[in-house]
């Protein structure tokens, strides 16, 4: 009786573990970081290529950009996957102790985020992103 109860023990806590700690992906292989590769106006003129050092990051449903040809420094916003869009909103200064300024979504032009923070999802696989929108192009990422 007792080597049943080790046998279950060998078996029964390995999977406990390693399904309590895996985070379930909301976001249909959005998440992780991206690097932006090509960015083209609404009428196809080349804006900026991967020379701009535009990155973007998706995690649950906060998102982070990076300009790195400007600065290290980063800027974080909400934003909801919505399958075959996504919407990103309140651009936030981080603050510390949840005292955090939203700004304008103005800030988010440089990294090609529309006013309305609205993307249609034009492609998405394991490597390659691609979003578009009417006032800002089309944005070409690939995962890194």
């Amino acid at each position: 009786m007792k080597n049943i109860y080790i046998l279950l023990l060998a078996v029964f806590v390995p999977v406990l573990v390693f399904c309590s700690c895996d985070k379930v992906d909301c976001n249909d292989g959005l998440d992780g970081q991206w690097q932006m590769y090509e960015w083209k106006s609404p009428d196809g003129k080349l804006i900026g290529d991967k020379e701009m050092q535009i990155y973007y990051s998706f995690q649950l449903q906060m998102m982070m950009f990076q300009k790195l040809s400007v600065s290290k420094r980063y800027q974080l916003s909400s934003f909801q996957n919505m399958g075959s869009s996504i919407r990103v909103y309140e651009p936030v200064k981080y603050k510390g102790n949840g005292h955090d300024e939203i700004l304008s979504m103005d800030v988010l032009k440089q990294y090609g985020v529309p006013s309305d923070g609205m993307m249609k999802v034009e492609s998405l696989t394991s490597k390659t992103l691609v979003l578009t929108s009417p006032e800002t192009g089309k944005l070409s990422f690939r995962k890194y």
